[in-house]
């Protein structure tokens, strides 16, 4: 108790004389407590891999060294500082130290100091010069040289274990399979992918040749996390080739190529992929991909292309299994014929782009079911030029042959700048006995027809469809198949164009003909029988000596009623008409009695002395006009029939 009031008395004397020994007036500052700039940086850390840093505080460096086959492009830090300091960057934000990175480090007094990080990579390297002749690993720990072509045979099996690295000299490649059996297993994962690159401090694009698969390439061979960059120096090669084998490529990563992403050779009915998934292909001087149409349904799901020109696919389909073309987010490019036969489904929003010589001919050697169906107007299936400015006629267009099946589909897709004048196909050419649903399409930018149908060609169902822009017909149709359009559609002709009909038919079942946003072009004699409705509003231009001749074969009804507002029109196709530049409508015997015209008009009939219309039949005509005609007399009638009933026509009848 004593020892302790002691020392407080102590405490109190110490205290009273140290404030008696200051002066009010004249206060000492408190002292700053200055830690040396070695002091600053108590600890630098890498946590993956997990390394410390070598701290130099007289030369304020900091020396880090890490494992073979590290990328440094982006580690991650542990920073300790003195209390009080900051530090730029900051801790725990990653960094490539592929350069040394310069720190700075703050003092509470806003005084700064620089400290000069570096890392080093472990130096294990593997040089290659050798062919691989006999089963071996590359392991993650070391870095694999090859300046050379190498090549993988004998039956060996290379496996290249994930997380390792190789890289190539400008006359480096990797080749399997050329004169035997070869296997490659390049598996990486997602965390540590395996990296096929260039040697060069600073590579580019083609720095290397790439890795090359031959036809005695086993196909289990596969490429899975891998990052595949700087390669194809060869123009007629790619980063990854396949000639004439196929492997599994997913997950994999293919950058910077200086030809393609990747090429493939078809040969004896193989040339792809066993799978290919996940993958993204960017930055390629040429296509993404080079790819034979029986093969291009190996292209699978997930994959990414990027700054390429395209997905290029050469030869022929022809598939006894259904198959389906992915949109790849790249279009596909045509340079030539590509035929179609089998069945085939083309995925919504996916594009093709044409060369100058390119088409598509579907169903001309086996039948064929061709499903485009583009789904909604936000996804459409285009069919379009490849030239950076097209015009109309850029590319040929699209025909489909007599093979192709009834449940083919054309719906929501975008048929543009087609129609080479010179093939006089149109952007589409539907050929034979074809007949497939056309609907919710745009087909602009023709040099030559929009559709053009053979006679006896036609559609299951054609509306809401869209045609401009063409320099000839928008669509060309027999007689037979005229019916087949359907309501509504845009048709937007060029002057003096229309639908253009030709042909005669007998109908077997009741029909209507339209009125479409197009005026019908009648060529030559159109022998029309059976029960024919024509709607208002409906114009019929006659080109030269042509007519319709209705009732010559069988039983006939015609109705063509229009009204006061929407008459039916049957006039000529000349650009300046004059009386007689076209025959007129003849109704043969077998028009029956309850036919009937009403609201129609005739101008510049009566070549050739025919009346502009002629009955061999009596059935009511009322509301018509005959106008501007060369013959002797407007309209005529059969002698032995009784005079056509009807009112407020403009001529009078005569018999004979």
């Amino acid at each position: 108790m004593k020892k302790n009031l002691f020392k407080l008395t102590g405490v109190i004397i110490i205290l009273l004389f140290t404030l008696s020994s200051c002066k009010k007036d004249d206060p000492e500052p408190d002292p700053i407590v200055v830690i040396s700039a070695g002091k600053q940086i108590t600890s630098f850390k890498i946590v993956t891999p997990a390394v410390t840093g070598v701290i130099d505080t007289t030369n304020k460096t900091i020396a880090i060294s890490v494992p073979a086959n590290t990328n440094v492009t982006g580690l991650v830090t542990d920073i300790s500082i003195a209390s009080g300091h900051t530090i730029s960057p900051a801790s725990g934000a990653a960094q490539n130290f592929t350069n040394p990175v310069v720190y700075s480090v703050k003092r509470p007094n806003g005084q700064t100091t620089t400290w000069t990080v570096t890392a080093t990579v472990a130096s294990s390297s593997v040089t290659v010069d050798q062919d691989i002749t006999q089963s071996v690993t590359w392991t993650a720990d070391k870095l694999y040289i090859i300046n050379s072509e190498v090549e993988i045979i004998n039956n060996s099996v290379l496996t290249i274990q994930p997380g390792t690295i190789i890289k190539f000299g400008a006359n480096g490649s990797l080749s399997v399979g050329y004169s035997s059996n070869a296997t490659v297993l390049a598996n990486g994962t997602a965390a540590n992918p395996i990296t096929f690159t260039s040697s060069a401090l600073l590579p580019a694009a083609g720095a290397w040749k790439g890795l090359t698969f031959y036809g005695n390439t086993l196909n289990n061979s596969s490429l899975s996390y891998c990052n595949i960059q700087y390669a194809g120096s060869s123009t007629n090669s790619g980063a990854v080739n396949l000639l004439g084998c196929e492997i599994a490529i997913n997950h994999c990563n293919i950058t910077n190529s200086g030809s393609y992403g990747i090429y493939t050779t078809y040969v004896n009915a193989v040339g792809g992929f066993v799978t290919f998934a996940d993958n993204t292909i960017s930055n390629t001087v040429k296509f993404g991909i080079v790819i034979n149409a029986q093969k291009v349904s190996t292209i699978g799901t997930n994959n990414s292309f990027t700054n390429v020109k395209g997905i290029s696919v050469f030869g022929d389909y022809k598939s006894s299994t259904a198959q389906t073309w992915r949109n790849l987010s790249a279009p596909y490019i045509v340079a030539e014929e590509l035929d179609i036969d089998g069945s085939l489904t083309i995925e919504p929003g996916t594009t093709f782009k044409f060369e100058t010589n390119g088409w598509i001919e579907i169903g001309y050697y086996d039948a064929t079911t061709f499903i485009a169906d583009g789904g909604a107007a936000a996804t459409p299936i285009t069919f379009t030029s490849n030239a950076v400015s097209p015009v109309t006629g850029a590319w040929r267009g699209i025909v489909v042959n007599e093979k192709t099946q009834a449940n083919s589909i054309f719906n929501y897709c975008v048929i543009d700048y087609a129609g080479t004048s010179t093939t006089n196909m149109g952007a589409l050419l539907i050929s034979g006995t074809a007949s497939i649903t056309f609907t919710n399409n745009i087909i602009r930018n023709s040099a030559g027809f929009g559709i053009n149908m053979g006679g006896d060609a036609g559609f299951e169902t054609f509306t809401n469809n869209t045609i401009s822009n063409c320099a000839n017909h928008p669509i060309v149709i027999s007689t037979k198949h005229l019916p087949d359009l359907g309501v509504p559609n845009t048709l937007t002709p060029a002057a003096g164009k229309g639908i253009f009909l030709s042909g005669g038919i007998t109908y077997d079942s009741p029909v209507i003909w339209k009125k479409q946003t197009a005026d019908f072009y009648v060529s030559g004699e159109c022998d029309v029988d059976g029960e024919v409705t024509i709607e208002p509003g409906c114009k019929f231009l006659f080109i030269n000596d042509a007519f319709f001749w209705f009732g010559y074969n069988a039983s006939t009804r015609i109705t063509a009623i229009g009204t006061s507002t929407a008459k039916i029109i049957f006039t000529s196709a000349a650009s300046s008409p004059v009386a007689g530049t076209w025959k007129g409508l003849y109704f043969d015997s077998y028009v029956m009695s309850n036919s009937a015209l009403a609201y129609c008009q005739l101008q510049y009939s009566g070549m050739g002395g025919n009346p502009g219309i002629y009955l061999e039949a009596s059935f009511p005509v009322s509301n018509t006009s005959i106008t501007s005609f060369s013959s002797t007399n407007a309209a005529e009638y059969q002698n032995g029939h009784t005079v056509p009933t009807g009112t407020g026509n403009d001529f009078t009848w005569v018999a004979n």
